[in-house]
């Protein structure tokens, strides 16, 4: 029998030495991947209509298919709400996907076993790439630390559950060898932290503190999953749960012995209680923000990112020293830069680096030319590197400033930096009178700043430092500089609450909508 790294090279070499081949021609790999899902797909209810049978092409493809929104799609979705399969992909529906709402009103999505099969592999790739290319073997031999949603959300379609990507996983019964590759990532994480039953409760304050439980008590040398799931709960771990962890009757007296040992004043030393803690997987959103926050919990660890949405797999970490990379095997990607509303969508192969650009995505899970909302760089061409990663509707644009939101958060972590604090989520509200037009930006600390208006002028001093239309309109008077309103923890939670959105699964806003702006007065803001 195989011993497990030795399975991990196996592996290695079976699908991930071929996956780096094809990025040496991502033009080749794209045309294959399109043509692969249109094979897929033609005889789907969408496929037959858009003739994907008949497509020989990508030219041909982008002339025929057209791009496709929510909006656009809702008609093919409302036909499997009502139990028809074969509509937007083959083969039986397993779940309906609830997806965070950051832009509005959470949509649905029927999910499929080509998408759970693609998020699988995905994982097992990125496992596999982050133990041959750091040779961090020794967390194979720990637990892996997660958080999931429940596996429902309590609405249903006809027989179908609704449930968050997370929650739908955890309960799905695996075909053997997609179930091999999920229990073992390629051999990372291959017992994780808490059970299954831990998942089923809807309560996430309860969930949280019943993850902890299981967590204190384990050799946690891996987390995944979503990031702000993840930071929420290494914070409430180390500075919320110490007191209600020793008083709790069920937790075993080794384990309550071992959180006196590794805390002081009620705080808990995740670097002292997981002294075998090397890497953070993060997904689900930019890590920009969370990195030193993660550093300060978890100490010198690796942070291994990936670019995965509820539609579509986009893009994982590869090499230690190089950012996200397209999964070029799955998706089929096409770039409109922004601003150019006219203008032709382009493939993988024709980008360019530092221009923004609109991600169009086409996969098996029937998604095909689909807006996702999102809008990338790229820093690096060979192979190709995503450099930024924002939501397109976070772009502050009131006064021609194009503002977007890595480069807020850059700047923000910036001021962190400075002044050695970190924070957990922002959210940013334009004020625009006829005397003054500014950014009102409402961050949560997890310490507030000592000097305020420090970190304010670090703030805008960065902006304008790499944002060209930022600085002249602050150099010519037009936008004033920005105020930040720090927020008491917990603050944006509460104010999901009060939109009946999930906290742990919603995504805070980033530009404060009209209905969020009438909870504001309800923040609990830090003096």
């Amino acid at each position: 029998m195989l011993s497990s790294k030795a399975l991990v090279k196996l592996f290695y070499d079976q699908k991930c030495r071929p996956a780096l081949k094809r990025l040496e021609n991502p033009a080749a790999a794209q045309e294959k991947c399109l043509r692969r899902i249109l094979k897929h797909n033609k005889g789907t209810v969408y496929g037959k209509e858009h003739g994907f049978a008949e497509i020989k092409s990508i030219e041909e493809f982008q002339r025929i298919i057209p791009l496709t929104s929510y909006q656009s799609m809702e008609p093919y979705i409302d036909r499997c709400k009502q139990g028809e399969q074969n509509v937007l992909f083959p083969g039986d529906i397993l779940y309906f996907l609830a997806t965070a709402g950051t832009t509005g009103t959470s949509k649905v999505f029927p999910l499929g076993w080509k998408r759970v099969e693609e998020i699988i592999l995905e994982g097992a790739l990125m496992g596999t790439f982050f133990l041959v290319h750091t040779g961090c073997y020794e967390v194979m031999d720990g637990l892996m630390l997660t958080i999931a949603a429940p596996p429902s959300t309590g609405e249903k379609f006809g027989d179908y559950d609704v449930a968050y990507l997370s929650g739908a996983m955890s309960n799905l019964s695996l075909p053997s060898e997609l179930g091999k590759y999920q229990r073992s990532l390629a051999g990372l994480g291959r017992y994780r932290v808490p059970p299954s039953e831990v998942d089923r409760i809807t309560d996430w304050g309860e969930k949280f503190y019943q993850t902890a439980r299981y967590a204190v008590a384990a050799d946690i040398r891996y987390a995944s999953g979503v990031t702000a799931n993840m930071v929420a709960l290494l914070l409430k771990i180390h500075s919320e749960y110490y007191e209600r962890l020793l008083a709790d009757s069920e937790l075993d007296n080794e384990t309550k012995t071992k959180l006196r040992r590794v805390s002081k004043d009620g705080i808990i030393d995740l670097r002292k209680l997981w002294p075998n803690f090397c890497v953070f997987g993060s997904g689900g959103m930019s890590v920009t923000q969370h990195r030193r926050i993660i550093h300060d919990l978890l100490g010198d660890c690796y942070i291994w990112e990936s670019y995965s949405t509820t539609e579509a797999s986009i893009g994982i970490q590869i090499y230690p020293d190089k950012g996200i990379i397209p999964v070029v095997d799955f998706t089929f990607l096409e770039f409109i830069p922004e601003g150019e509303k006219t203008g032709e969508p382009i493939p993988l192969c024709d980008v360019k680096r530092h221009t923004p650009y609109r991600i169009i995505v086409t996969n098996n899970a029937g998604f095909y030319r689909f807006d996702i909302g999102d809008m990338v760089t790229f820093s690096e061409l060979d192979p190709p590197v995503f450099g930024e990663i924002s939501r397109r509707t976070s772009l502050v644009n009131i006064v021609g400033e194009r503002v977007s939101e890595e480069m807020l958060l850059r700047a923000l972590e910036q001021a962190c930096e400075q002044q050695g604090i970190a924070f957990v989520h922002f959210s940013l509200l334009p004020e625009v009178t006829k005397e003054i037009t500014r950014y009102y930006i409402f961050v949560e600390f997890t310490h507030p700043p000592e000097d305020i208006d420090e970190f304010v002028g670090i703030v805008d001093t960065y902006l304008r430092s790499i944002g060209l239309y930022y600085d002249s309109q602050r150099q010519n008077g037009v936008l004033s500089p920005p105020v930040i309103i720090p927020v008491k923890p917990g603050g944006f939670d509460l104010v999901l609450q009060q939109l009946e959105k999930v906290p742990g699964q919603a995504k805070v806003p980033r530009l404060i909508s009209l209905e969020l702006s009438k909870l504001i007065p309800r923040l609990k803001t830090a003096k």
